[in-house]
Protein backbone atom coordinates (compact mmCIF):
# COMPACT_ATOMS: atom_id res chain seq x y z
CA UNK A 1 0.00 0.00 0.00
CA UNK A 2 1.40 3.38 -0.98
CA UNK A 3 0.86 6.80 0.61
CA UNK A 4 -1.09 8.01 -2.40
CA UNK A 5 -3.50 5.09 -2.06
CA UNK A 6 -4.55 6.32 1.39
CA UNK A 7 -4.75 9.94 0.28
CA UNK A 8 -1.53 11.25 1.84
CA UNK A 9 0.25 14.11 0.03
CA UNK A 10 3.61 13.49 -1.57
CA UNK A 11 5.18 16.06 0.78
CA UNK A 12 4.41 14.05 3.91
CA UNK A 13 6.85 14.27 6.78
CA UNK A 14 7.76 10.63 6.21
CA UNK A 15 10.91 9.97 4.20
CA UNK A 16 10.63 7.08 1.73
CA UNK A 17 13.04 4.39 2.86
CA UNK A 18 15.88 3.51 0.51
CA UNK A 19 18.04 0.53 1.46
CA UNK A 20 21.03 1.97 -0.41
CA UNK A 21 20.91 5.17 1.66
CA UNK A 22 20.22 3.65 5.06
CA UNK A 23 17.92 4.90 7.84
CA UNK A 24 16.65 8.42 7.47
CA UNK A 25 16.82 11.23 10.01
CA UNK A 26 13.24 10.42 11.04
CA UNK A 27 14.34 7.01 12.28
CA UNK A 28 17.30 8.28 14.32
CA UNK A 29 15.72 11.59 15.31
CA UNK A 30 14.07 10.30 18.53
CA UNK A 31 17.38 8.88 19.74
CA UNK A 32 19.15 12.18 19.05
CA UNK A 33 16.45 14.13 20.85
CA UNK A 34 16.89 11.95 23.93
CA UNK A 35 20.62 12.69 23.88
CA UNK A 36 19.94 16.41 23.65
CA UNK A 37 17.52 16.22 26.58
CA UNK A 38 20.13 14.37 28.63
CA UNK A 39 22.67 17.11 27.92
CA UNK A 40 19.95 19.62 28.77
CA UNK A 41 19.63 18.07 32.25
CA UNK A 42 23.39 18.37 32.75
CA UNK A 43 23.27 21.93 31.47
CA UNK A 44 20.48 22.69 33.93
CA UNK A 45 22.61 21.60 36.89
CA UNK A 46 25.55 23.65 35.63
CA UNK A 47 23.28 26.65 35.10
CA UNK A 48 21.96 26.53 38.66
CA UNK A 49 25.53 26.77 39.97
CA UNK A 50 26.34 29.46 37.40
CA UNK A 51 23.36 31.61 38.39
CA UNK A 52 24.23 31.28 42.08
CA UNK A 53 27.82 32.38 41.51
CA UNK A 54 26.74 35.29 39.29
CA UNK A 55 24.35 36.45 42.01
CA UNK A 56 27.11 36.24 44.59
CA UNK A 57 29.49 38.32 42.47
CA UNK A 58 26.76 40.92 42.03
CA UNK A 59 25.96 40.92 45.75
CA UNK A 60 29.60 41.35 46.80
CA UNK A 61 30.27 44.11 44.30
CA UNK A 62 26.89 45.79 44.47
CA UNK A 63 26.77 47.28 47.95
CA UNK A 64 27.50 50.78 46.70
CA UNK A 65 29.89 52.49 44.32
CA UNK A 66 31.38 55.91 44.09
CA UNK A 67 34.17 58.06 45.50
CA UNK A 68 32.37 59.27 48.61
CA UNK A 69 31.97 57.73 52.03
CA UNK A 70 28.89 55.97 53.30
CA UNK A 71 27.04 56.87 56.47
CA UNK A 72 26.26 53.21 57.12
CA UNK A 73 27.73 51.78 60.31
CA UNK A 74 27.37 48.61 62.29
CA UNK A 75 24.42 50.18 64.07
CA UNK A 76 22.64 50.39 60.71
CA UNK A 77 23.73 46.90 59.61
CA UNK A 78 23.90 44.46 62.51
CA UNK A 79 26.64 41.85 62.18
CA UNK A 80 27.98 43.54 59.05
CA UNK A 81 30.37 46.34 58.24
CA UNK A 82 30.74 48.58 55.26
CA UNK A 83 34.17 47.94 53.82
CA UNK A 84 35.77 50.75 51.84
CA UNK A 85 38.41 49.59 49.43
CA UNK A 86 41.11 51.58 47.75
CA UNK A 87 42.16 50.92 44.22
CA UNK A 88 45.59 49.40 43.81
CA UNK A 89 46.62 52.48 41.83
CA UNK A 90 45.51 55.05 44.40
CA UNK A 91 42.39 56.01 42.47
CA UNK A 92 40.38 56.66 45.65
CA UNK A 93 37.65 55.03 47.66
CA UNK A 94 35.24 52.88 45.69
CA UNK A 95 33.04 49.81 45.79
CA UNK A 96 31.71 49.02 49.26
CA UNK A 97 30.23 45.55 49.58
CA UNK A 98 28.57 44.45 52.78
CA UNK A 99 30.93 41.85 54.23
CA UNK A 100 30.76 39.97 57.46
CA UNK A 101 33.95 41.31 59.03
CA UNK A 102 32.98 42.38 62.54
CA UNK A 103 33.53 41.07 66.05
CA UNK A 104 33.78 42.64 69.49
CA UNK A 105 37.37 42.56 70.73
CA UNK A 106 40.42 44.60 69.82
CA UNK A 107 42.70 41.65 69.25
CA UNK A 108 40.57 39.34 67.16
CA UNK A 109 37.97 41.39 65.34
CA UNK A 110 39.22 40.51 61.87
CA UNK A 111 37.26 37.54 60.55
CA UNK A 112 39.47 35.59 58.09
CA UNK A 113 36.49 33.58 56.85
CA UNK A 114 34.84 36.71 55.42
CA UNK A 115 37.66 39.09 54.48
CA UNK A 116 38.35 37.15 51.29
CA UNK A 117 35.36 38.96 49.79
CA UNK A 118 37.42 42.15 49.96
CA UNK A 119 39.86 40.58 47.52
CA UNK A 120 37.12 40.17 44.90
CA UNK A 121 36.64 43.92 44.59
CA UNK A 122 40.28 44.94 45.05
CA UNK A 123 40.79 45.13 41.29
CA UNK A 124 37.89 47.53 40.67
CA UNK A 125 38.72 50.88 39.11
CA UNK A 126 35.67 53.15 39.19
CA UNK A 127 37.48 56.48 38.85
CA UNK A 128 39.75 58.06 36.29
CA UNK A 129 39.82 57.17 32.62
CA UNK A 130 39.92 53.42 33.21
CA UNK A 131 36.71 52.36 34.92
CA UNK A 132 36.10 48.67 35.51
CA UNK A 133 34.40 46.33 37.92
CA UNK A 134 35.67 42.79 38.24
CA UNK A 135 32.61 41.50 40.07
CA UNK A 136 30.02 42.87 37.64
CA UNK A 137 32.11 41.71 34.67
CA UNK A 138 32.23 38.19 36.08
CA UNK A 139 28.48 38.21 36.68
CA UNK A 140 27.79 39.38 33.12
CA UNK A 141 30.15 36.75 31.68
CA UNK A 142 28.21 34.03 33.47
CA UNK A 143 24.89 35.42 32.28
CA UNK A 144 26.19 35.58 28.72
CA UNK A 145 27.22 31.94 28.94
CA UNK A 146 23.72 31.04 30.11
CA UNK A 147 22.12 32.82 27.15
CA UNK A 148 24.30 31.22 24.48
CA UNK A 149 24.20 27.69 25.90
CA UNK A 150 20.43 27.57 26.41
CA UNK A 151 19.76 29.10 23.00
CA UNK A 152 22.00 26.42 21.49
CA UNK A 153 20.06 23.72 23.37
CA UNK A 154 16.61 25.06 22.43
CA UNK A 155 17.40 25.67 18.76
CA UNK A 156 19.02 22.25 18.32
CA UNK A 157 16.05 20.46 19.87
CA UNK A 158 13.71 22.35 17.57
CA UNK A 159 15.83 21.50 14.54
CA UNK A 160 15.61 17.81 15.49
CA UNK A 161 11.85 18.23 15.11
CA UNK A 162 12.11 20.26 11.89
CA UNK A 163 15.14 18.76 10.20
CA UNK A 164 15.62 21.43 7.54
CA UNK A 165 16.74 23.76 10.36
CA UNK A 166 19.78 21.62 11.17
CA UNK A 167 22.32 23.37 8.94
CA UNK A 168 21.35 26.86 10.11
CA UNK A 169 21.45 25.56 13.69
CA UNK A 170 25.03 24.42 13.17
CA UNK A 171 25.94 27.93 12.02
CA UNK A 172 24.36 29.42 15.14
CA UNK A 173 26.13 26.95 17.42
CA UNK A 174 29.47 27.96 15.91
CA UNK A 175 28.64 31.54 16.82
CA UNK A 176 27.59 30.29 20.27
CA UNK A 177 30.95 28.60 20.93
CA UNK A 178 32.75 31.79 19.92
CA UNK A 179 30.32 33.77 22.07
CA UNK A 180 30.92 31.72 25.21
CA UNK A 181 34.71 31.54 24.92
CA UNK A 182 35.51 34.96 23.49
CA UNK A 183 32.55 37.18 22.72
CA UNK A 184 33.57 40.61 21.44
CA UNK A 185 31.18 43.15 19.99
CA UNK A 186 31.73 45.29 16.91
CA UNK A 187 32.21 48.25 19.22
CA UNK A 188 34.89 49.34 19.92
CA UNK A 189 36.28 49.12 16.41
CA UNK A 190 39.76 49.69 17.88
CA UNK A 191 40.40 47.02 20.56
CA UNK A 192 40.87 49.34 23.56
CA UNK A 193 41.22 47.14 26.66
CA UNK A 194 39.19 49.51 28.86
CA UNK A 195 36.27 49.32 26.40
CA UNK A 196 36.66 45.62 25.58
CA UNK A 197 34.53 43.18 27.52
CA UNK A 198 36.04 40.45 29.65
CA UNK A 199 35.71 36.97 28.15
CA UNK A 200 36.27 33.44 29.35
CA UNK A 201 39.52 33.38 27.36
CA UNK A 202 40.91 36.58 28.91
CA UNK A 203 39.71 35.58 32.39
CA UNK A 204 41.61 32.31 32.01
CA UNK A 205 44.85 34.28 31.84
CA UNK A 206 43.81 36.79 34.50
CA UNK A 207 42.72 34.28 37.15
CA UNK A 208 45.85 32.65 38.56
CA UNK A 209 47.20 31.73 42.03
CA UNK A 210 49.32 34.90 42.22
CA UNK A 211 46.58 37.32 41.17
CA UNK A 212 46.33 38.82 44.68
CA UNK A 213 49.97 38.54 45.75
CA UNK A 214 50.71 42.27 45.59
CA UNK A 215 47.37 43.46 46.95
CA UNK A 216 47.37 45.23 50.30
CA UNK A 217 44.53 46.21 52.63
CA UNK A 218 44.83 48.51 55.65
CA UNK A 219 41.77 49.64 57.61
CA UNK A 220 41.07 51.32 60.93
CA UNK A 221 38.36 49.96 63.20
CA UNK A 222 36.62 52.85 64.94
CA UNK A 223 33.37 52.74 66.88
CA UNK A 224 32.01 49.82 64.92
CA UNK A 225 32.99 51.22 61.51
CA UNK A 226 35.81 50.34 59.14
CA UNK A 227 37.73 53.35 57.79
CA UNK A 228 40.50 53.17 55.17
CA UNK A 229 43.87 54.15 56.58
CA UNK A 230 44.13 57.09 54.14
CA UNK A 231 40.76 58.56 55.07
CA UNK A 232 40.77 62.00 56.77
CA UNK A 233 37.92 61.09 59.12
CA UNK A 234 38.93 61.27 62.76
CA UNK A 235 38.16 58.58 65.28
CA UNK A 236 36.63 59.86 68.52
CA UNK A 237 37.32 57.18 71.08
CA UNK A 238 34.71 56.59 73.77
CA UNK A 239 34.78 54.52 76.88
CA UNK A 240 33.65 51.42 74.99
CA UNK A 241 35.35 52.05 71.67
CA UNK A 242 38.86 51.70 70.42
CA UNK A 243 40.98 52.28 67.35
CA UNK A 244 42.93 49.51 65.69
CA UNK A 245 44.64 48.98 62.37
CA UNK A 246 44.67 45.71 60.49
CA UNK A 247 46.45 44.44 57.41
CA UNK A 248 44.46 41.78 55.59
CA UNK A 249 47.06 39.10 54.73
CA UNK A 250 47.16 37.55 51.31
CA UNK A 251 46.34 34.09 52.60
CA UNK A 252 42.83 35.43 53.15
CA UNK A 253 42.60 35.97 49.39
CA UNK A 254 43.15 32.30 48.66
CA UNK A 255 39.41 31.70 48.95
CA UNK A 256 38.76 34.50 46.45
CA UNK A 257 41.10 32.85 43.95
CA UNK A 258 39.45 29.46 44.45
CA UNK A 259 36.01 31.00 44.00
CA UNK A 260 37.14 32.66 40.76
CA UNK A 261 38.65 29.37 39.58
CA UNK A 262 35.42 27.51 40.34
CA UNK A 263 33.47 30.11 38.36
CA UNK A 264 35.83 29.68 35.41
CA UNK A 265 35.43 25.90 35.60
CA UNK A 266 31.64 26.27 35.38
CA UNK A 267 32.02 28.33 32.20
CA UNK A 268 34.21 25.70 30.56
CA UNK A 269 31.76 22.96 31.53
CA UNK A 270 29.10 24.96 29.68
CA UNK A 271 31.40 25.16 26.66
CA UNK A 272 31.87 21.38 26.78
CA UNK A 273 28.09 20.85 26.72
CA UNK A 274 27.71 23.15 23.70
CA UNK A 275 30.47 21.26 21.89
CA UNK A 276 28.65 17.97 22.58
CA UNK A 277 25.47 19.50 21.18
CA UNK A 278 27.41 20.61 18.12
CA UNK A 279 28.65 17.04 17.54
CA UNK A 280 25.04 15.81 17.67
CA UNK A 281 24.00 18.50 15.20
CA UNK A 282 26.74 17.53 12.73
CA UNK A 283 25.83 13.84 13.00
CA UNK A 284 22.12 14.55 12.45
CA UNK A 285 22.85 16.77 9.46
CA UNK A 286 25.03 14.05 7.92
CA UNK A 287 22.11 11.60 8.14
CA UNK A 288 19.60 14.17 6.88
CA UNK A 289 21.62 14.63 3.71
CA UNK A 290 20.87 11.03 2.73
CA UNK A 291 17.40 12.24 1.73
CA UNK A 292 17.84 15.83 0.51
CA UNK A 293 14.84 18.09 0.25
CA UNK A 294 15.56 18.60 -3.44
CA UNK A 295 14.20 15.09 -4.02
CA UNK A 296 10.73 16.47 -3.25
CA UNK A 297 11.03 20.23 -3.76
CA UNK A 298 13.19 22.02 -6.35
CA UNK A 299 15.84 24.34 -4.83
CA UNK A 300 15.58 28.11 -5.12
CA UNK A 301 17.44 30.00 -7.81
CA UNK A 302 20.43 32.22 -7.03
CA UNK A 303 21.18 31.06 -3.48
CA UNK A 304 24.89 30.52 -4.09
CA UNK A 305 25.98 34.13 -3.53
CA UNK A 306 24.09 34.66 -0.22
CA UNK A 307 25.44 31.38 1.16
CA UNK A 308 29.00 32.33 0.17
CA UNK A 309 28.64 35.75 1.83
CA UNK A 310 27.21 34.18 5.00
CA UNK A 311 30.17 31.78 5.24
CA UNK A 312 32.66 34.59 4.55
CA UNK A 313 31.08 36.72 7.28
CA UNK A 314 31.38 33.84 9.74
CA UNK A 315 35.09 33.49 8.94
CA UNK A 316 35.61 37.26 9.20
CA UNK A 317 33.74 37.36 12.52
CA UNK A 318 35.91 34.56 13.91
CA UNK A 319 39.00 36.48 12.73
CA UNK A 320 37.76 39.60 14.53
CA UNK A 321 37.20 37.56 17.69
CA UNK A 322 40.72 36.14 17.61
CA UNK A 323 42.35 39.52 16.91
CA UNK A 324 40.50 41.30 19.74
CA UNK A 325 41.15 38.36 22.03
CA UNK A 326 44.85 38.53 21.20
CA UNK A 327 44.86 42.26 21.99
CA UNK A 328 43.22 41.56 25.36
CA UNK A 329 45.78 38.90 26.26
CA UNK A 330 48.63 41.20 25.21
CA UNK A 331 47.22 43.96 27.43
CA UNK A 332 47.17 41.56 30.38
CA UNK A 333 50.78 40.62 29.67
CA UNK A 334 51.76 44.31 29.67
CA UNK A 335 50.17 44.80 33.10
CA UNK A 336 51.63 41.61 34.55
CA UNK A 337 55.13 42.26 33.19
CA UNK A 338 55.46 45.66 34.90
CA UNK A 339 55.51 46.77 38.53
CA UNK A 340 51.79 47.53 38.51
CA UNK A 341 49.58 45.41 40.78
CA UNK A 342 48.76 42.14 39.02
CA UNK A 343 45.21 42.26 40.39
CA UNK A 344 44.34 45.33 38.31
CA UNK A 345 41.39 44.49 36.06
CA UNK A 346 41.66 46.35 32.72
CA UNK A 347 38.43 45.28 31.02
CA UNK A 348 34.93 46.69 30.83
CA UNK A 349 31.64 45.05 31.71
CA UNK A 350 30.11 43.29 28.73
CA UNK A 351 26.96 44.32 26.94
CA UNK A 352 24.60 42.91 24.33
CA UNK A 353 25.62 43.96 20.82
CA UNK A 354 22.51 44.18 18.63
CA UNK A 355 24.64 44.36 15.47
CA UNK A 356 26.05 40.91 16.26
CA UNK A 357 22.53 39.57 16.84
CA UNK A 358 21.43 40.76 13.39
CA UNK A 359 24.54 39.23 11.81
CA UNK A 360 23.68 35.85 13.34
CA UNK A 361 20.01 36.09 12.30
CA UNK A 362 21.04 36.97 8.73
CA UNK A 363 23.37 33.97 8.51
CA UNK A 364 20.79 31.56 9.91
CA UNK A 365 18.04 32.90 7.63
CA UNK A 366 20.17 32.49 4.50
CA UNK A 367 21.08 28.91 5.35
CA UNK A 368 17.53 28.05 6.38
CA UNK A 369 16.14 29.58 3.18
CA UNK A 370 18.55 27.49 1.13
CA UNK A 371 18.01 24.14 2.87
CA UNK A 372 14.25 24.56 3.18
CA UNK A 373 13.67 26.39 -0.14
CA UNK A 374 11.97 29.25 1.68
CA UNK A 375 11.70 32.66 0.01
CA UNK A 376 10.44 34.25 3.23
CA UNK A 377 13.72 33.37 4.94
CA UNK A 378 15.65 35.39 2.35
CA UNK A 379 13.27 38.28 2.81
CA UNK A 380 14.04 38.22 6.53
CA UNK A 381 17.78 38.00 5.81
CA UNK A 382 17.63 41.12 3.63
CA UNK A 383 15.89 43.09 6.39
CA UNK A 384 18.27 42.00 9.17
CA UNK A 385 21.28 42.72 6.94
CA UNK A 386 20.01 46.28 6.44
CA UNK A 387 19.59 46.70 10.20
CA UNK A 388 23.10 45.38 10.85
CA UNK A 389 24.63 47.84 8.41
CA UNK A 390 22.63 50.73 9.88
CA UNK A 391 23.86 49.93 13.40
CA UNK A 392 27.51 49.58 12.39
CA UNK A 393 27.75 52.85 10.41
CA UNK A 394 28.16 55.17 13.47
CA UNK A 395 30.86 52.92 14.90
CA UNK A 396 32.72 52.90 11.59
CA UNK A 397 32.60 56.68 11.21
CA UNK A 398 33.74 57.42 14.76
CA UNK A 399 36.69 55.05 14.70
CA UNK A 400 37.67 56.16 11.20
CA UNK A 401 38.18 59.70 12.53
CA UNK A 402 40.39 58.40 15.37
CA UNK A 403 42.36 56.27 12.93
CA UNK A 404 43.04 59.14 10.54
CA UNK A 405 43.90 61.65 13.28
CA UNK A 406 46.42 59.34 14.97
CA UNK A 407 47.69 57.87 11.68
CA UNK A 408 47.17 54.38 13.05
CA UNK A 409 47.51 52.86 9.59
CA UNK A 410 51.20 53.84 9.76
CA UNK A 411 53.26 51.56 11.97
CA UNK A 412 55.37 54.51 13.19
CA UNK A 413 58.80 54.85 14.75
CA UNK A 414 58.12 53.47 18.21
CA UNK A 415 59.67 54.62 21.48
CA UNK A 416 63.38 53.95 21.11
CA UNK A 417 64.50 57.45 22.20
CA UNK A 418 62.57 57.81 25.49
CA UNK A 419 65.73 58.45 27.52
CA UNK A 420 66.52 61.58 25.53
CA UNK A 421 63.10 63.23 25.47
CA UNK A 422 62.83 67.00 25.55
CA UNK A 423 59.09 67.46 25.05
CA UNK A 424 56.61 67.24 27.94
CA UNK A 425 54.66 64.07 28.56
CA UNK A 426 51.36 64.07 26.74
CA UNK A 427 52.57 66.14 23.79
CA UNK A 428 51.58 64.59 20.49
CA UNK A 429 54.44 62.51 19.09
CA UNK A 430 56.27 62.09 22.42
CA UNK A 431 56.09 58.30 22.17
CA UNK A 432 56.68 58.17 18.46
CA UNK A 433 54.20 58.30 15.63
CA UNK A 434 51.63 56.08 14.00
CA UNK A 435 50.24 52.97 15.63
CA UNK A 436 53.23 52.44 17.93
CA UNK A 437 52.99 55.94 19.33
CA UNK A 438 49.22 55.62 19.69
CA UNK A 439 49.36 52.48 21.86
CA UNK A 440 52.28 53.74 23.97
CA UNK A 441 50.40 56.97 24.72
CA UNK A 442 47.26 54.97 25.47
CA UNK A 443 48.92 52.94 28.23
CA UNK A 444 50.46 56.08 29.72
CA UNK A 445 47.04 57.73 29.91
CA UNK A 446 44.96 54.82 31.20
CA UNK A 447 47.31 52.77 33.38
CA UNK A 448 49.42 55.45 35.09
CA UNK A 449 48.58 58.26 37.49
CA UNK A 450 48.84 61.44 35.42
CA UNK A 451 48.85 63.56 38.60
CA UNK A 452 52.02 61.90 39.87
CA UNK A 453 54.76 64.60 39.83
CA UNK A 454 57.41 61.93 39.41
CA UNK A 455 55.80 60.38 36.33
CA UNK A 456 58.29 62.03 33.97
CA UNK A 457 61.17 60.51 35.88
CA UNK A 458 59.42 57.13 35.96
CA UNK A 459 58.93 57.19 32.21
CA UNK A 460 62.61 57.97 31.71
CA UNK A 461 63.68 55.10 33.97
CA UNK A 462 61.05 52.71 32.63
CA UNK A 463 59.28 52.42 36.00
CA UNK A 464 55.74 52.78 34.61
CA UNK A 465 53.03 50.63 33.04
CA UNK A 466 54.13 50.44 29.44
CA UNK A 467 54.37 47.90 26.61
CA UNK A 468 57.64 46.66 25.20
CA UNK A 469 58.36 47.35 21.51
CA UNK A 470 57.36 43.78 20.62
CA UNK A 471 54.10 44.10 22.57
CA UNK A 472 53.34 47.38 20.81
CA UNK A 473 53.85 45.65 17.46
CA UNK A 474 51.52 42.83 18.53
CA UNK A 475 48.83 45.35 19.45
CA UNK A 476 49.26 47.12 16.12
CA UNK A 477 48.89 43.93 14.12
CA UNK A 478 45.86 42.90 16.17
CA UNK A 479 44.38 46.32 15.41
CA UNK A 480 45.02 45.96 11.68
CA UNK A 481 43.54 42.45 11.54
CA UNK A 482 40.48 43.60 13.49
CA UNK A 483 40.08 46.55 11.10
CA UNK A 484 40.24 44.32 8.05
CA UNK A 485 37.87 41.66 9.46
CA UNK A 486 35.24 44.20 10.48
CA UNK A 487 35.66 46.06 7.20
CA UNK A 488 35.08 42.83 5.26
CA UNK A 489 31.88 42.14 7.22
CA UNK A 490 30.73 45.73 6.70
CA UNK A 491 31.17 45.53 2.91
CA UNK A 492 29.79 42.01 2.55
CA UNK A 493 26.63 42.84 4.48
CA UNK A 494 25.89 45.58 1.95
CA UNK A 495 26.21 42.99 -0.81
CA UNK A 496 24.12 40.55 1.22
CA UNK A 497 21.18 42.96 1.20
CA UNK A 498 21.18 42.97 -2.60
CA UNK A 499 21.84 39.22 -2.95
CA UNK A 500 19.01 38.18 -0.62
CA UNK A 501 16.63 40.63 -2.25
CA UNK A 502 17.44 39.18 -5.67
CA UNK A 503 16.77 35.62 -4.46
CA UNK A 504 13.40 36.71 -3.12
CA UNK A 505 12.57 38.51 -6.36
CA UNK A 506 13.63 35.63 -8.64
CA UNK A 507 11.62 33.05 -6.70
CA UNK A 508 8.66 35.18 -5.68
CA UNK A 509 5.32 33.49 -6.28
CA UNK A 510 6.49 29.88 -6.37
CA UNK A 511 4.96 27.55 -3.76
CA UNK A 512 8.18 26.99 -1.79
CA UNK A 513 6.51 26.87 1.60
CA UNK A 514 4.27 23.89 0.85
CA UNK A 515 6.67 21.57 2.64
CA UNK A 516 6.09 22.40 6.30
CA UNK A 517 7.02 19.36 8.41
CA UNK A 518 5.21 18.81 11.67
CA UNK A 519 7.10 17.86 14.83
CA UNK A 520 7.66 14.08 14.99
CA UNK A 521 5.90 14.08 18.35
CA UNK A 522 2.73 15.69 16.93
CA UNK A 523 -0.39 13.54 16.46
CA UNK A 524 -0.34 11.80 13.12
CA UNK A 525 -3.06 11.74 10.54
CA UNK A 526 -5.23 8.59 11.00
CA UNK A 527 -4.35 7.59 7.45
CA UNK A 528 -0.68 7.84 8.38
CA UNK A 529 -1.22 5.63 11.42
CA UNK A 530 -2.91 3.05 9.21
CA UNK A 531 0.08 3.04 6.89
CA UNK A 532 2.60 2.82 9.74
CA UNK A 533 0.94 -0.31 11.08
CA UNK A 534 1.85 -1.97 7.79
CA UNK A 535 5.53 -0.95 8.02
CA UNK A 536 8.33 -2.12 10.27
CA UNK A 537 10.74 0.27 12.06
CA UNK A 538 12.96 0.65 8.99
CA UNK A 539 10.11 1.71 6.73
CA UNK A 540 9.86 -1.55 4.78
CA UNK A 541 6.34 -2.39 3.69
CA UNK A 542 5.40 -5.67 5.32
CA UNK A 543 4.94 -8.36 2.76
CA UNK A 544 6.42 -6.29 -0.05
CA UNK A 545 8.81 -7.96 -2.42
Amino acid sequence: MSRSSVGLPSTSIRYTYDATRGPSIEHVGPKYRRRVLFLGCILGLISVVNIGMCCYYSWVGGGCTGTGLSDKTNSDLPDTAVLYLQSSQGLGIHTCPFTDLGSTNSTGWRNPTATWQACLVNSNNPTGKMQSSFTTSMAFTGQQTLVYTWLAFAILYRSLCHYEWLLSTIAFMMYAVLGVVGYYSFSPFIPYPHQTAATVASLTKYIKPTMYDDSFFTYTYCNGDYIPSTNTRTCALGSESYSATVNIPMEDCDKAYKFNLAFLTVQYLSVAVVLCLLVIAFSAERIRRRYPLSDRLPPLKGTGMPVFIACACLVAYATMIFSKGSASLTSLSIIMDTDSPSSIFPFAQGSVDIATVFLIVTTMSVIRGTTRSSTSAFRLAAVTAILHVALVYPNIMGNLEVTLYNKIWELGKGQADLSDFSSPIGQKGFFGTGCRGFWSTYFLSFYNDASDPTLTAKVTSGDWVHPTPSQVDDLCWDTYISFIAQGVIFVLMHVQVVACSMVYKQNKGRPTDVYDPQPPTAPRDPREERLLREEDYEGHVVGAA
